[in-house]
């Protein structure tokens, strides 16, 4: 290999490391809340959660600290118990909704047919009971960071057309306001064009008198 060949291979490897350090660099690790009051469920599931997504995880013990920390800096994912000790995970889910919308995983010893019901109506993304399979729950927070992911993108795409739009109206505006003002020009400018005509016949007239 010659010294140009082994400088444009080099030049690629270079590229390419730049390319892939900043493709690390620009992924966004998925921010979770896990509220949870038994340290012994807490520990093996943040660590399974950090080992699958290598996520930043946020741990609370109960409804209000999460949305404390939740209208601090929002999440993109809320992991909670079901019979936490101030209030129950599906009543924390209906506040977690009026704030922002997110997926909502519930975990839940022996949950009942009416909680089940109650979750579904809350948008509650699963409810898993407890003791939960590990692989069954990283599937579900797997799906719901996926739909996440999904409504904000489509809610940015959203907030674009709004934006776009307002544009649009501003600058229809605007050129209304322009072609108002090149009407009332020409008008003027006609109306001033007829008074010279007139005078100008009325003297024509006076001098052939």
């Amino acid at each position: 290999m010659d010294r140009c060949q082994r400088s444009a291979r080099e030049s690629a490897i270079g590229d390419l490391r730049s390319t892939i350090g900043y493709s690390l660099m620009a992924k966004r690790l998925p921010k979770i809340l896990v509220v949870e009051p038994d340290p012994h469920i807490l520990q093996p599931l943040v660590a399974a959660l950090v080992r699958r997504f290598d996520a930043h995880i946020t741990c609370t013990a109960n409804a209000e600290a999460c949305l404390d920390v939740e209208l601090a800096e929002p999440h993109d994912l809320v992991i909670a118990e079901l019979h936490l000790e101030d209030e129950s995970g599906l009543v924390l889910a209906e506040r977690l909704a009026s704030v922002s919308a997110r997926p909502i995983i519930i975990l839940a010893e022996e949950p009942s047919c009416e909680d089940a019901l109650q979750a579904m109506r809350l948008g509650v993304r699963a409810m898993l009971p407890k003791p939960f399979p590990v692989t069954e729950l990283m599937e579900a927070v797997e799906e719901a960071l996926r739909l996440g992911e999904v409504q904000r993108s489509q809610a940015a795409k959203y907030h674009r057309v709004r934006r776009l739009l307002r544009q649009a109206i501003r600058e229809r505006r605007d050129l209304g306001r322009r072609i108002d003002l090149v009407c009332r020009d020409l008008v003027a400018a006609h109306r001033r064009l007829v008074h010279r005509v007139l005078e100008h016949e009325e003297l024509q007239t006076s001098h052939s008198r």
